[in-house]
């Protein structure tokens, strides 16, 4: 009998592009977001070392969406990529938000090549 393989990622990932702002201490930084779940998200560019991996970060889905405010820890930074953030603190309506908005859009994108 053949083994099931466990799928590697524990949620699906979008593609996106969104601003976003990530806060730390006294300092904010401006950034894009160019893949997220409701567990995290990759943050172009690389963010700087900062002296905690913890983070307050602000984004929203749309221009009329209200903000995504959540809390997330730096997982990796690679130049070439970006920084890996993990969610630490979201609420399930976010994690909704998140979840609903991009698969609308998919489901767009499907009935638009049919």
């Amino acid at each position: 009998m053949a083994e099931q393989v466990e799928p590697r990622r524990r949620y699906p990932r979008y593609h996106a592009d969104l601003d976003v702002i990530i806060y730390q201490a006294q300092t904010s930084i401006h950034g894009r977001i160019r893949r997220i779940s409701v567990g995290g998200c990759l943050i172009f560019p690389p963010l700087p070392p900062l002296p905690s991996g913890q983070l307050r970060i602000s984004f929203r889905l749309g221009g009329d969406a209200p903000y995504v405010n959540c809390k997330g820890e730096v997982v990796y930074s690679l130049e070439d990529k970006g920084t890996g953030v993990a969610f630490t603190e979201i609420s399930i309506y976010n994690q909704d938000l998140i979840a609903k908005h991009f698969e609308k859009q998919l489901a767009g994108e499907g009935q638009a090549g049919a």
